[in-house]
Order: structure tokens, then sequence, then C-alpha cells
């Protein structure tokens, strides 16, 4: 059964004002935390970079709630994206799970500081943009480099220390 393809002219329309603008990813210092490891990443624009004192506070939140036992880290390895997106803040974090899955959590900050993104009913739900799905590209060949590998110290320490940077548009 052959079905019909819809219209195309009704689906995925982008408002004519938005404008696709150039970001930076850039690495930082991992995050060290008593159960696990964040490789940091910042995400900007150029006109626009990512204050030291917001990575400092959204460093020191995810330390608070690792602490607290709100953020369940299992002696993990993984990766974080703060994200500048004009005057707004969104923190991402990301561990490799049960071999090959990536568990994520989404937070955002606002005038009290970071905040658990709000989780909706609905299916699918939003999870990256275009510019974090590219250091979750450049991450996932790397964790598939380390499955692939001996998997000792040295080979975790490979991962750590591969980054993703660069402009992106």
């Amino acid at each position: 059964m052959t079905q019909a393809i819809p219209n195309l002219g009704e689906l995925g329309s982008i408002p004519a004002e938005y404008v696709h603008t150039e970001k930076t990813i850039r690495p930082d210092d991992e995050l060290l935390l008593p159960t696990a490891v964040f490789k940091w990443y910042d995400i900007f624009r150029a006109d626009q970079d990512v204050p030291k004192d917001v990575r400092e506070e959204a460093q020191e939140w995810l330390r608070s709630e690792a602490a607290a036992g709100r953020l369940e880290l299992r002696q993990e390895i993984g990766y974080a994206l703060l994200h500048r997106a004009g005057d707004k803040y969104f923190l991402m974090i990301c561990v490799w799970r049960n071999i090959n899955e990536l568990h994520t959590g989404l937070y955002f900050k606002d005038d009290a500081g970071f905040l658990p993104y709000p989780v909706r009913a609905e299916v699918p739900r939003p999870t990256m943009d275009i510019l974090e799905l590219d250091v979750t590209s450049h991450e996932r060949r790397g964790w598939s480099r380390y499955l692939s590998s001996d998997r000792d110290e040295a080979a975790k320490q490979a991962y750590l220390d591969d980054r993703c940077t660069g402009i992106l548009v």
C-alpha cells in the first residue's frame, strides 16, 4: 500500500524572521564529581560568550545536586553542555549507561539559579538542538572507539582527552 506524500509546503515551516547563526563549541576543564567525570562544553554565539561566573554557577549547582542525592551518578563518564541562547542558558548532562546508552538531564537557568527543565507529557519531547547534537555526534564516535578498545584507564583517558571544538552553522 502506497501512501501519498504530504504537502511539503505545510511541513517543517520555519518563521521567516528566524536567522540561523554561527555558534562556537568550546571545551573547558573536566568537571570532577565524587561519582562522575564530565567533559565540559560551552556553546555560544561569537558576540555572546558564556561568562565564567555562569559556568562556575552551573558547575557548583551540579556538585550540590550530586552531593544532595538529587542527581543520580553511578561511577560514570559523560559530558556536560552549557548552552547560551541569547539571554537564556540551558545545561545538559549526558552520561553513558548500560554500556552504550546515553542518559541525559536537561536544566535551565532562571533568576533563582538552575532548575530541571519541565518534562512534558507529550511524545516526542525536546532533547537537543542542532548544535548540541554536533557535540553528541562527536561524543558518540569517541565512546564507540572506547568500547572497541581495551577499555582500560588509558582508553578512558583517551576518551576524556578527545574534545569537540569549533564553529558550527
